[in-house]
């Protein structure tokens, strides 16, 4: 508590200095437990509040643990994505001056995604176990004797627009969420920035599972080509402008339980793991100070 106490008492003291010597400081707008974040730090980063604090949460709990991960590890992941890659070193950095990221930035990138990766092992991925009986009724409920055609997994960022001008102005806002997903922006972050939509914000922009015959003529060249966890660039349809990303390709149907199975565990286990650790992330936060000030 006392901790709590020095930050409010700093947060004072900011807006002292600003009342006095009437200079521009940079002023906290939130703290979590005894870290905190402020205006230029939430603006730098492009992110939303909420995953800043999230973001902050998890490098605390990283830390508790003692799962902070060192130089080699880092080193040892970047020389497996460069072989995969089949780059070198030298032009991975270039890339990353292309879109306007330093190798210092992707490196605490990479450690901050290995940490995560031994966070959710240690918090989640050791607690969720598949039934077989549950991997044996998937199968007989929602693949044996069913169509053995395409599914794509979609989520997508919608801009509604109606008129000529309102889709001219939608497009710009739509190729601005593009430019940054580009850049490196999670979908999520991206969704929650520019989506009016609660609705589409709660389910993350899932459309679900959609054949082809569910889909227009627009979405169905938007997907020519288009790779998996990979957004699209923006496209018009009668109701406004969109980008999609596919999740994940099916066709499930028509398959024997062996030939299907291991499909299915992965599914269901991506389902469970999703409900964990929303589940695991809200407990958290809920067992954390958090205090959100006015921005």
């Amino acid at each position: 508590m006392a901790i709590h106490k020095f930050l409010f008492l700093l947060i004072f003291f900011f807006s002292f200095v600003c009342s006095t010597y009437g200079k521009v400081v940079d002023r906290i707008v939130a703290i979590i437990n005894d870290d905190i974040i402020t205006q230029s730090e939430l603006k730098e980063s492009q992110k939303n509040l909420n995953t800043l604090i999230e973001e902050k949460l998890t490098k605390q709990l990283v830390k508790k643990l003692d799962l902070s991960s060192g130089p080699e590890e880092v080193s040892a992941q970047i020389s497996t994505i460069l072989k995969a890659q089949g780059i070198t070193q030298a032009q991975l950095i270039d890339f990353l001056k292309q879109r306007g990221l330093s190798f210092k930035k992707y490196q605490e990138n990479i450690k901050r995604g290995i940490e995560q990766q031994k966070l959710l092992e240690r918090e989640i991925k050791s607690s969720i176990v598949i039934k077989k009986e549950d991997v044996r009724a998937y199968y007989y409920n929602f693949v044996k004797d069913k169509s053995s055609k395409k599914k794509y997994h979609l989520r997508q960022i919608f801009f509604p627009a109606e008129t000529p001008s309102e889709k001219s102005e939608k497009l710009k806002i739509a190729q601005q969420a593009y430019s940054e997903y580009k850049k490196g922006i999670p979908f999520e972050e991206i969704l929650t920035k520019y989506s009016g939509d609660d609705a589409a914000k709660e389910s993350k922009g899932d459309l679900g599972f959609l054949e082809d015959s569910d889909l227009s003529a627009p979405f169905k060249k938007a997907l020519q080509g288009l790779s998996q966890k990979t957004l699209s660039a923006p496209f018009e349809t009668p109701a406004g402008l969109h980008l999609i990303e596919v999740l994940e390709i099916s066709s499930l149907g028509g398959k024997s339980f062996e030939e299907a199975k291991d499909e299915i565990q992965k599914t269901l286990y991506e389902k469970e793991f999703q409900r964990v650790f929303d589940q695991w992330l809200k407990t958290k936060k809920e067992e954390a100070y958090i205090k959100i000030l006015s921005r």
